[in-house]
């Protein structure tokens, strides 16, 4: 599996995640709207210093994985590598949320916000994996 890997492209992907993630869920973009759909105020959110290096973690995972699936499908354009994430992302994640969600009572806002990141994110990542390394 870690023949001729792309570290690099995994390592970018995973920053690049980082970056969406501030980004997306700060004011400039759906921060507020998305608190207000937690139904939370800053204050009742984890820690910033547990959370944030637990997403690094998270995010380098997936960004493995997300390499390898892409290896494995033998991507070699960045529209095919983007085709890949596209599909993981949906297929998999946001239906898998989308699923929770509903048994957690979450609001279709709450899981638009949620969904439309990590579309977002893999994308991203899937650009990362094929354009770096």
């Amino acid at each position: 599996m870690f023949d001729d890997f792309n570290w690099l492209g995994a390592i970018a992907a995973a920053v690049a995640a980082m970056v969406i993630g501030f980004v997306w869920y700060s004011p400039v973009l759906f921060g507020t709207a998305w608190m207000n759909a937690l139904g939370k105020r800053m204050e009742e959110l984890g820690s910033p210093k547990v959370a944030v290096p637990n997403a690094l973690v998270m995010n380098l995972i997936s960004a493995l994985v997300l390499t390898h699936a892409i290896k494995a499908m033998g991507a070699e354009t960045l529209m095919e590598a983007l085709h890949i994430a596209l599909g993981l992302s949906v297929g998999l994640i946001v239906t898998n949320q989308l699923m929770r969600d509903r048994f957690h009572g979450m609001s279709g806002k709450l899981s638009l916000i949620n969904s439309g990141n990590t579309v977002v994110t893999y994308l991203a990542m899937g650009a990362a994996i094929a354009l770096v390394g």
